[in-house]
């Protein structure tokens, strides 16, 4: 998969600009503040269907402006035609999708025709980091895969969000058991279906990480992902979560009330999932040095990308958001060689990695929500 072609209008800082890409490596370099990230975060709006800085849509319109439009051209591996994604984003809070001129319902149906990996400093984070960030690596990831997997989630935190306002409720007022019991089996069938996909995937990619790993370090130390859930017990598989654990999760509802009312939200369900990071089988976040810890979180993104690839059977577009800077030579070499038969779009306002790479990326420079292709100094296809 390629992204071929950007196009902003009353985007953050940017006021009218288009840019195409490469198929390899793409650097976005200038001074902080100029906009780099504003176009990775237009892009991946296209994955997603948000910010990936959690902004909300009307503060990505420029100031003064009533709407933001953006488009992007992107084309599968083997395809010949491209395929057009466009957003209109309004003050108002509606917002227009549409696929190759076809409007579209909205960002589910959108989310899974691009697809994108994200690596931005936050992400150096997800060992040392709390449950809120790996279950978010995973939702992103299975959400691009799956479409029924992004359906059951969003229809589990709608049900979540609800309960602990009856929960809020039921502390001044008493709320009829049989309420109670619709919400119990309601989430925890919705929960057996996120939860037996999040244990399948990180099984996968607990294979990836040990590859990319091994690859690192020369196979020094040995990694693995450890994902837990309410619905498993130790030792437990797809099948006891989709049964015993189903079972065991709607008793947990429904027995432990007034524990939950006392304490004011619901204690128990996947959105307490988690996976541990563990290093020659020692807890990663309490043992593991810093650089082995981003070594780590490295090897889980670029595993994300493989686990896309055998999903969708292509390669889905990186996105480096000021990532370079924050490694060392040898984690940057390394990322950078495994990324070379793929499409990058970097950012980087370090000069080191510019000159280092001007060679062998395709230069974009980004200067106050301007873009200028400086490949040879010559070609001018960035307007």
């Amino acid at each position: 998969m390629k992204c071929l072609r950007i196009a902003f209008s009353s985007f953050r800082n940017i006021a009218s600009e288009s840019c195409s890409f490469s198929d390899g490596a793409n650097l976005l370099w200038g001074k902080n503040a100029q906009g780099k990230s504003n176009i990775l975060e237009g892009i991946y709006f296209f994955a997603r269907g948000r910010s990936f800085r959690g902004a909300r849509e009307k503060d990505m319109i420029s100031f003064g402006e009533n709407e933001a439009q953006l488009s992007l051209d992107f084309i599968k591996d083997g395809d010949s035609l491209p395929v057009n994604l466009s957003a209109v984003l309004s003050q108002t809070g509606k917002k227009v999708l549409t696929r190759t001129g076809a409007k579209l319902s909205g960002t589910k149906e959108m989310i899974g025709n691009f697809r994108a990996v994200l690596f931005c400093p936050a992400h150096l984070t997800l060992v040392s980091g709390g449950p809120a960030l790996r279950r978010s690596f995973m939702d992103i990831a299975l959400s691009q895969l799956y479409p029924a997997y992004l359906d059951s989630l969003s229809r589990y935190n709608r049900a979540l969000h609800q309960r602990n306002a009856l929960i809020k409720q039921a502390q001044d007022t008493p709320i009829d058991s049989s309420l109670w019991e619709i919400y119990a089996e309601q989430m925890s069938s919705l929960a057996t279906d996120i939860a037996s996909r999040r244990l399948k995937y990180m099984t996968e990619l607990d294979g990836y990480v040990a590859e990319l790993f091994d690859s690192m370090t020369s196979g020094r130390e040995v990694p693995r992902l450890d994902f837990s859930t309410v619905l498993q017990k130790e030792g437990g598989g797809e099948e006891e979560i989709k049964g015993e654990g189903q079972k065991r999760l709607r008793a947990m509802l429904c027995d432990n009330l007034k524990r939950e009312i006392a304490y004011g939200s619901t204690l128990y369900g996947t959105h307490k999932d988690d996976f541990g990071v563990l290093l020659d089988k020692k807890e990663a976040k309490l043992y593991a040095s810093q650089g082995q810890q981003r070594s780590l979180a490295l090897a889980m993104k670029l595993a994300e990308g493989e686990a896309s690839r055998r999903a969708g059977g292509e390669y889905p577009v990186f996105l480096l958001d000021d990532v370079l800077s924050e490694l060392d030579e040898g984690r940057r070499s390394f990322i950078l060689s495994k990324l070379s038969d793929r499409q990058i779009i970097i950012t980087s306002c370090d000069s080191d990695v510019m000159e280092k790479y001007a060679d062998s990326v395709r230069l974009i420079k980004v200067d106050g929500g301007r873009l200028t292709d400086t490949a040879d100094y010559g070609d001018r296809s960035c307007e």
